[in-house]
């Protein structure tokens, strides 16, 4: 009478010492065992003794009874790592060949069906002699366990992944403050991201006042452009496709320019002479939304950006636009400032008997705010010459527009008592004060006398004039005082001295002297060399003082000089 199982037990399971009903009991516990079972003999590989119903059900076919089906079945199994595993090597395989226990978590994946993972452990039974060894094995089913460690590990991942990128940015984004400049941020922009996105070219353009878009920026770009340019110049007015990234919702995406239907003729003309096929544009904005203009990267090969590369350089353009935006303000101040600082400059310097007067103003090339510093000359009565020279500390419109109303009333106060510069600059602080034009000033003012020789200075704290005669260069340090607006009563003692025939007088302001991480004492004697090698001609002098004191003719701060030779 057969066993009540789904299998029939093989007579090599048999144990004629025990009765009947033991038999029939144990079968019955391991049919309602919540796991698989399998037990195993060694013929032709491995044979099915038996197997409970929750095996069937995880395989979700019967398990194969025929002599040494059991091992031919097992070809749909791979370990850990992804790799076939061949039944010798499972736990079952294992428990039947070697004669001991083991034990492994494998993956099932039969065709058309859901891959389950399964912890499996086989133990070798007693066999009695002449028989064939056998094992057990029990199957759980730990897909659902694998399956929450796995989605913990890929939430674990993304965490770690956005973690990474957030660093990655605010690491781009800090090295923006390095740029002061619009064209020098956006090329900066166009850089990084052309790194995040590992394309091979870009190009940025703003809106200008008039509100027609402006190329402001390139990288990447050929070393022929002459053909780039050509082919530029051959489109239509109007906008160029990358402007389309506005009217885009914000971003835009071209495959490959050579088929898009979107693309003109002359766009696929720019795409040859440039060397690229697909395009990926991004509007630049300002925090309340308006759009600056566009950012685009090229390839030269057709294809699309990832989900994570446009993620990554969107929320990187969205601080370059507050950048930008914040640059074009600057930009915006700095030509108002200047043209404000420039206006308020003297124009034409007047002619004086018996001297030669000289005069230049140079703005701070990386600065992005124009400066305070500004001269005057003045006629006086009794044929003399009335020299100012300032510094108002800060920058912008408010330095502008203080550094022009300190010059009107030092111009004012010169032609009362232009005799007497301590006076002067006694009522300028007066004035600076009560007025609260700034919160500090330097401001030197001299008058020459070219018929006696002999000149009158006194300083608010600024730089000492330089003189150069026929028995060298030295810096007229007396007639120091604070500078202005740091005391409520200005005073200080005039310096008189002597100028002979063809003597020169040179004021500038620290501009030309100070650079970064060098002591003010190297500049001053760069100065003082300079001007012993000077042209005797003051027309050339400032120009020759610039190119001889400055990197490259160029500095980060704002420079005025005014030179005067007595005749």
């Amino acid at each position: 009478m057969p066993l009540p199982s789904s299998q029939t037990i093989r007579p090599q399971l048999a144990a004629p010492r025990l009765p009947l009903a033991d038999r029939l009991a144990s079968v019955q516990v391991l049919e309602g065992a919540p796991h698989g079972i399998v037990i195993a003999s060694a013929e032709r590989g491995a044979t099915t003794v038996f197997a409970n119903g929750r095996l069937a059900e995880l395989f979700g076919a019967p398990v194969p009874t025929e002599p040494g089906g059991l091992a031919r079945a097992a070809t749909s199994f791979s370990d850990r790592n992804g790799e076939p595993l061949r039944f010798a090597e499972s736990p079952l395989g294992v428990a039947l060949g070697l004669r001991r226990p083991a034990r492994a978590e494998v993956r099932y994946m039969p065709e058309g069906a859901r891959a389950l993972w399964l912890d499996i452990s086989a133990v070798p039974l007693d066999s009695g002699p002449g028989e064939l060894p056998l094992a057990v094995a029990f199957v759980h089913d730990v897909s659902q366990q694998r399956r929450s460690a796995d989605d913990l590990d890929e939430v674990n991942r993304r965490l770690a992944e956005q973690l990474e990128d957030a660093t990655w940015v605010h690491g781009l984004t800090e090295r923006l403050t390095d740029h002061d400049s619009v064209d020098g941020t956006l090329h900066q922009v166009l850089g990084e991201g052309a790194r995040l996105l590992r394309a091979d070219m870009g190009v940025a353009r703003l809106r200008d006042e008039d509100c027609s878009m402006r190329t402001r920026a390139l990288y990447g770009m050929p070393a022929d452009v002459r053909l780039v340019r050509e082919a530029v110049e051959a489109l239509p007015p109007g906008r160029f496709l990358v402007d389309e990234a506005e009217a885009a919702g914000g971003a835009l995406i071209v495959e490959d320019v050579e088929t898009d239907p979107s693309c003109s003729p002359r766009v696929r003309e720019l795409g040859r002479a440039a060397g690229f096929r697909r395009v990926y544009a991004l509007a630049l904005s300002t925090t309340s939304g308006r759009r600056l203009g566009v950012v685009a990267w090229a390839w030269r090969e057709p294809g699309r950006p990832t989900l994570r590369q446009r993620q990554l350089v969107g929320t990187y353009c969205r601080f370059a636009g507050q950048m930008v935006e914040n640059n074009l303000l600057y930009e915006r101040e700095r030509r108002i400032a200047g043209t404000l600082q420039q206006s308020m400059l003297a124009q034409e310097l007047p002619e004086i008997a018996g001297v030669q007067v000289a005069a230049c103003s140079l703005p701070g090339a990386r600065g992005m705010q124009a400066g305070g510093d500004w001269y005057d000359v003045m006629a006086l009565p009794g044929g003399k010459a009335g020299l100012a020279l300032g510094d108002v500390m800060g920058k912008g419109l408010r330095a502008a527009t203080a550094m022009g109303q300190l010059r009107t009333a030092l111009r004012s106060y010169a032609l009362v008592e232009g005799e007497d510069p301590v006076a002067v600059l006694s009522d300028l602080n007066a004035l600076s004060q009560d007025m609260a034009l700034t919160e500090l000033a330097t401001v030197l003012y001299m008058t020459v006398d070219p018929l006696e020789r002999r000149a009158v200075v006194a300083s608010a704290g600024h730089c000492p004039p330089l003189l150069v005669d026929h028995s060298g260069a030295r810096f007229l340090r007396a007639g120091q005082g604070v500078p202005l607006g740091v005391v409520d009563e200005w005073d200080a003692e005039a310096d008189e001295f002597e100028l002979p025939e063809g003597a020169l007088l040179v004021l500038y302001t620290d501009g030309l002297v100070e650079r970064r991480g060098e002591e003010l004492g190297v500049g001053l004697e760069r100065l003082r060399a300079a001007a012993l090698a000077a042209p005797s001609d003051v027309g050339d002098l400032c120009a020759y003082l610039v190119e001889a004191c400055l990197d490259d003719g160029e500095t980060s701060d704002d420079v005025a000089i005014l030179a005067v030779r007595v005749r």
